[in-house]
């Protein structure tokens, strides 16, 4: 059995500009798509539903530098294409949704414009993990080093809204948005609700009883 990474390191930003990025290997997100996050409304660190963070690194597709801290000139915010991505990227430490701790909510948005995105995802048109000397491991590599490749695509690509992946637990695609897709977010969203609420049984049900996970 091979001892080699699933995902090395980046090329440097000066090498991946000459990459560049193809039509293919670009996705577009237009508008009408609702895209879904699961989010906090009481404790600490609470951000909005339409909110950027910038305290990191943390996540998959941060690009903050370390150490994490915040840092105020980066931002990334995390959606999903399903309700049941979001949950399961939500709910992933434990693999236990929730419904009370932070009183969580689900929300849907569409952006107010569309916004062009790297597509690392498996059903790219593209392979531009590949021909950029890494793999399709983007989506299920360490965070340590997908940030490192978050890093390396912001400076080579500064006006980039962000990355389009797999979710790790779900397979849906997923978006890692970043500072340019800022005035991309709506004021008001498509619809948003709290994890409690007795419309969402049903969903919450069906999305714990695919990917394995309780409900509390």
């Amino acid at each position: 059995m091979s001892d080699a990474p699933t995902l090395p390191d980046p090329p440097s930003p000066d090498e991946l500009r000459v990459v560049g990025v193809r039509n293919d290997e670009v996705r577009v997100i237009a508008p009408a798509q609702i895209w879904w996050r699961v989010h906090r409304t009481e404790g600490a660190h609470v951000l909005g539903w339409n909110e950027f963070r910038h305290y990191g690194p943390v996540l998959r597709f941060d690009p903050h530098p370390p150490p994490t801290a915040e840092h105020p000139d980066v931002a990334v915010w995390y959606g999903a294409s399903t309700p049941g991505a979001a949950l399961a990227e939500a709910f992933q430490v434990d693999r236990t949704i929730d419904r009370r701790r932070g009183r969580p909510y689900l929300t849907g948005l569409s952006f107010t414009r569309a916004l062009s995105v790297l597509d690392l995802a498996a059903d790219s048109r593209g392979a531009w993990a590949t021909r950029a000397g890494g793999t399709f491991a983007m989506s299920t590599a360490p965070h340590r080093v997908t940030q490192r490749w978050a890093r390396a695509i912001v400076q080579a690509f500064p006006d980039l809204g962000g990355v389009r992946y797999n979710s790790r637990f779900a397979g849906d695609p997923c978006l890692a948005l970043f500072a340019p897709a800022r005035e991309a977010m709506p004021r008001q969203p498509v619809a948003s609700l709290a994890l409690t609420h007795p419309a969402l049984g049903n969903r919450l049900a069906g999305a714990a009883h695919r990917i394995g996970y309780r409900v509390i």
